[in-house]
């Protein structure tokens, strides 16, 4: 009974509610999310354990002759990502200059950017075990 009640219910928002036209309530919703957002880009994390080089690798089972692989191995992965990054970036300055597409450079420049952030993620791990220091 109440529903047919709030049907024919007239009052000041039945002509005049702004705050419903522009949506106030959604733009406060939204408002507080983008704050939630740039609170969790600014706010440093706190790190699960506090623990040394030492202590880490005693909790992998880790030994000197794999550590020396796994830093081999980084500082190839980081090479490969540097070189496939390299490849992108000519590809993108061909594009730019043999076709005149400026999004095909502007895609490249992106994928160059990705390419080269994890070849700089994989060479900062490598240089981490190599200093045997965690954190830096």
């Amino acid at each position: 009974m109440s529903i047919i009640k709030d049907v024919f219910t007239v009052n000041r928002k039945t002509f005049f509610n702004p705050a419903g036209w522009i949506g106030a309530s959604w733009i406060s919703d939204q408002n507080k999310t983008y704050k939630a957002m740039l609170k969790f880009l600014f706010t440093k994390p706190v790190p699960l354990r506090e623990e040394t080089f030492d202590a880490a690798m005693k909790r992998l089972n880790l030994d000197e002759a794999e550590l020396a692989t796994g830093i081999r191995k980084y500082q190839h992965f980081a090479l490969l990502f540097a070189f496939c990054g390299l490849l992108a970036l000519f590809y993108g300055f061909y594009l730019l200059f043999r076709y005149h597409t400026f999004s095909g450079w502007l895609l490249s420049m992106a994928v160059t950017g990705l390419f080269l952030s994890q070849a700089y993620q994989y060479d900062f791990w490598a240089f981490q075990m190599q200093e045997r220091t965690l954190g830096l």
